[in-house]
């Protein structure tokens, strides 16, 4: 009877998906949302995303801000779409909360 060998390398853990997520423009005028994060993506795809997405609203912000200072006029345009950017980075790491707490709840009742 063979023995099974002993790892020396990092265990892989399963990592949960995401949770299927509607969301929309909350400066929209119409009251569907219209948007949706896709059940079963990768959790660390949608948290890449995420981070990505944040990251590019902190430069537009930052961008906005020099040039409101310098006196260049804004646009509720631009301000409609860093909104719509926000709220996709909420939906994004909510759905993976949802996930995460989903995974959590299946492997505390097995």
């Amino acid at each position: 009877m063979s023995r099974p060998k002993n790892t020396t390398g990092i265990p892989v853990t399963q990592l949960p998906t995401l949770k299927s997520l509607q969301f929309g423009d909350p400066l929209m005028e119409y009251s569907s949302l219209p948007f949706c994060v896709q059940e079963d993506i990768s959790l660390d795809h949608g948290l890449e995303m995420a981070a990505d997405l944040s990251d590019g609203l902190t430069q537009l912000c930052m961008r906005l801000h020099e040039s409101i200072n310098d006196g260049e006029i804004a646009y509720t345009a631009e301000v409609r779409a860093l909104a719509f950017l926000s709220n996709a980075v909420c939906a994004l790491t909510r759905a993976a909360s949802y996930g995460l707490k989903a995974a959590a709840s299946q492997e505390a009742s097995q």
